[in-house]
This record gives structure tokens, C-alpha cells and sequence, in this order.
């Protein structure tokens, strides 16, 4: 079996995973042109060739399509038992941003070593091949084995808002899973296979500050008229404590419940060890938490705010000598799993809007939302084969973890296939750089992960 992942990565998958790179197909939010641009199509028609190509029996593959939303690709293996299993993935991708060092970029896909670098092939390129390699390789093992649906969506980077529309037109084909297995969220280390089991909520929002109604120099203002940006400072420090990072709101940072605290000792003895250490901080610089177990705990649980963008302020490069009128500030809140994210987007409105500082115009208008998730106990069955052949690949049981951030696309699944075991892993680690500058897969971590798929698959 290794034998054949290797080849049909080397040979197969990671050709066709860096022409995929190649293709800016940013997700709808960070592309109002997605439509008219065509990448996403694009990306969809060059996956699909690729897959009706392997020499899998009964696959069926189609671009599924609804007017104003992004395609999605659902493919599907009839087995021969009543078992069904569905795989996740996603195609769109993050913007490119700058930063890449040199010899990078994001729509260049460039192969050092045991990584690949490139955007959105870690998330979540990866996941078709690695999905569809599992299930060519647990075929020809034998056996019987259960229907295998893989559902591949457009829209996961801007929040999965087209998700539930093709989940309703394709629940008919889906049926019942039994198992949902998602691949796209952590593989905290090669040595095992990592299971996310919490994820926190989100809730994001704009600060608006107003002060003058227009601009004014700071030897004018200064001692007399209140900065925009020293308020914005105060009205932050209602949330969170400026010397410890600490959200002090008990509303929105509640204490641990008791069975929570169960759930994260049982998380914090799995990935704990080396947990700092695994962020690589640059150094002389510490962390927030005096220890690793604390900061899983805060990673997993606490509150915690960043300042994401700011308007009203010029460049450096062209700043001069100006008290500016009006400043908007993108806060992004990540709360515990357990707490409403509209409760708590209240509480925010309630807090920044009270009794402004010098009386300026301050208003806080959410805009995003995102209730956390907790997963339920596995079933006996998914339970004995997941340990099984966990310790089969890794020879190790899996590594439980929680999650800091918000994945919208986890509870929408949770919630429409409740019957469904849910088993969240991937390839990310705090050093595959999603989202920002460097991104890569580490493709032995990738290949081991596509072995456990074909195992799990072909045993369930």
C-alpha cells in the first residue's frame, strides 16, 4: 500500500496539485469578480478530468452548479454494504498577499524538499487527491467496502455561505453518512493523526470613531481635541487588558465550565508538549502563557481580539503632522466554543457604544458570525476502527486536539447529519503558513495521512 501512495503522489497527485496552484481562484469574499474572472470554473474543470481518469470502479464525478453561487464538485463510489462515508474538502483559495520570500509566490508552486509551496494547496487543494487516492487504493485492496461521497465546495474561505444550498440539492445523493470525515483542519505533527475535536466561535466587526469633521494639525489640535486614536485605545481596553492580552469581559470570556475543563486536560495532555515551541516565535520574543499547557488552554478556549486593518490612517510614507477625524478599526474576536457569537457580538455593541469618551461618535457594527463547536462522542464502531488503523499508520493512538479558530463549515455538517460520526483532521500545523505568505504541504505528512484514509476506508 505505501508502495502506491508514494507513486501516485510523486506521479499522480502533486503534478496535477502545483497546475492547480496555479490558478487564482480566491474566494467570492476577497473576489467580487469570481463570476466573470472564470478561475473557479476553471479550477473545477481542471480537477475534474483528472478524476474521471483513475481507475476507480462506479465512480461518478459532476460539477454540481446553482445560479449566483460557486461550483462544487461531488463525486461518488458505490460500495457494497449499507456503511456510507463522506469526505470533505474545499478548491477555493486565500488571496496571495506579498511577503513570499524570495523565489516564492503564491500562484507559482515551487517544490523544496519535503514541501510544496504554493496558496491554497495545503488548504485545501490537497484534499481531492488525497480523498480520491484513498479510495483507488482501498479498492484494489478488496473487501467490501461502504459508499464514499467526496464533496468538494467553492465558497469554505469566505465563511461556506453557498455550502447549505448544495447540501440540500444533494442530500438525496448523500443519504445518511455514517461517518463525515473532513480534511481540512490540523495535522499537528507527522507522528500521528490529529483529530480537532473544539473549535472557537467568531464574531468580527467595525469600530468607528469619529471625533472632527475634518482633519486638523496636531500643533493646532493637540491638548485640546481628543485623538481618534487614543480613543480607540480606551475603548479597547473596556475589552481587553492592555498588559496581559486577557478579553475581561465575563460575557464574552466566561470561566471554564467544569466539563470543559475535562475536555481541554484531555486535549492539553496530547498536544501540549512543545506547543509554544511548534508557533517557532522569533527569538527573545515570549508568549503570552507561561507554559504550554496554559496556552492550549487559552488557545482553546479563552477570548482573545486583534486589530485586523485599520482606515483613516495614511502610510508612513506620506503621513504628516494631522489629527485625523475618523477612524475605522476591523476587530476580529475569537470566543469560546460554548458562547453565542450574536450574544456576544451584542455585548461588544453594548460596550463600545456606552457613554463614548468625550462624547465622540463611536459605533461597533458586527459583521461576521460564528458559533463555536464541540464534537460528540464517536461511535463504538467508528471509535475501534479509527484507533486500529491510527495505530496501524502513526503507531500511535490519535492526538486529540481543539482548535483557536473558527471553521463555519464543521457545525454546518455537524448540524445537517447528525447521525454522522465526525472526524476533523488534516495537514496544517502552525508552520504551514495558511492564509498568509509561505503557505505549503508537507507531503510526507500528506502521503501518511492519504495511507490512514485507505485503511480507515477500507475496515470500516
Amino acid at each position: 500500500m505505501r508502495d502506491f501512495i508514494e507513486q501516485y503522489w510523486e506521479k499522480v497527485a502533486l503534478p496535477a496539485l502545483m497546475e492547480f496552484g496555479r490558478i487564482p481562484n480566491v474566494s467570492p469574499a476577497y473576489a467580487p469578480n469570481w463570476e466573470t474572472d472564470g478561475h473557479m470554473e476553471r479550477a473545477a474543470q481542471f480537477l475534474k478530468p483528472g478524476v474521471e481518469g483513475r481507475p476507480i470502479k462506479g465512480l461518478t464525478i459532476e460539477i454540481v452548479r446553482i445560479f449566483g453561487k460557486t461550483p462544487t464538485i461531488f463525486i461518488q463510489v458505490p460500495g457494497r454494504t449499507d456503511a456510507s462515508i463522506l469526505m470533505y474538502g474545499h478548491m477555493d483559495k486565500q488571496p496571495g498577499m506579498d511577503g513570499w520570500r524570495t523565489g516564492l509566490g503564491p500562484w507559482t508552486p515551487v517544490r523544496e524538499g519535503d514541501n510544496l509551496y504554493g496558496r491554497g494547496l495545503a488548504d485545501d487543494g490537497y484534499a481531492i487527491f488525497a480523498a480520491l487516492g484513498a479510495v483507488e487504493i482501498a479498492q484494489q485492496s478488496g473487501g467490501t467496502l461502504p459508499t464514499v461521497s467526496i464533496l468538494i465546495e467553492g465558497s469554505e474561505e469566505s465563511g461556506s455561505f453557498d455550502l447549505p444550498a448544495y447540501l440540500d440539492l444533494l442530500k438525496d445523493k448523500i443519504g445518511t453518512p455514517d461517518v463525515a470525515i473532513t480534511l481540512d483542519c490540523d495535522g499537528r505533527d507527522e507522528k500521528h493523526l490529529t483529530l480537532t475535536e473544539s473549535l472557537r466561535g467568531l464574531v468580527n466587526g467595525m469600530l468607528t470613531i469619529e471625533t472632527l469633521d475634518n482633519a486638523m494639525h496636531s500643533g493646532m489640535g493637540t491638548g485640546v481635541v481628543p485623538s481618534a486614536m487614543r480613543i480607540m485605545r480606551m475603548l479597547l481596553d473596556r475589552i481587553e487588558d492592555p498588559a496581559t492580552g486577557q478579553i475581561t469581559n465575563t460575557t464574552i470570556n466566561p470561566p471554564m465550565p467544569a466539563h470543559m475543563c475535562t475536555v481541554c486536560d484531555k486535549m492539553s495532555a496530547g498536544c501540549a508538549q512543545d506547543f509554544i515551541a511548534s508557533y517557532e516565535l522569533p527569538q527573545g520574543l515570549k508568549a503570552m502563557a507561561p507554559n504550554d499547557e496554559e496556552a492550549v488552554k487559552q488557545n482553546l478556549w479563552s477570548a482573545g481580539m486583534e486589530v485586523v486593518g485599520i482606515t483613516g490612517l495614511p502610510a508612513v510614507e506620506v503621513a504628516g503632522n494631522v489629527m485625523h477625524p475618523k477612524i475605522v478599526a476591523k476587530l476580529s474576536f475569537r470566543i469560546p466554543p460554548l458562547v453565542d457569537c450574536r450574544s456576544a457580538a451584542e455585548e461588544l455593541k453594548r460596550v463600545f457604544e456606552s457613554d463614548p469618551p468625550y462624547g465622540a461618535r463611536v459605533t461597533f457594527v458586527p459583521t461576521e458570525f460564528d458559533n463555536g463547536w464541540c464534537a460528540q462522542p464517536l461511535s463504538d464502531k467508528t471509535e475501534k476502527v479509527l484507533t486500529k488503523t491510527a495505530h496501524d499508520v502513526y503507531g500511535t493512538t490519535p492526538l486529540t486536539i481543539g482548535i483557536g479558530a473558527s471553521i463555519p463549515f464543521i457545525g454546518m455538517i455537524a448540524s445537517r447529519f447528525p447521525k454522522a460520526d465526525n472526524i476533523v483532521t488534516g495537514v496544517l500545523t502552525p508552520t504551514t503558513h495558511e492564509h498568509g505568505p509561505n503557505e505549503h504541504l508537507p507531503i510526507s505528512a500528506t502521503k501518511r495521512l492519504t495511507e490512514w484514509l485507505a485503511r480507515f476506508i477500507a475496515e470500516y
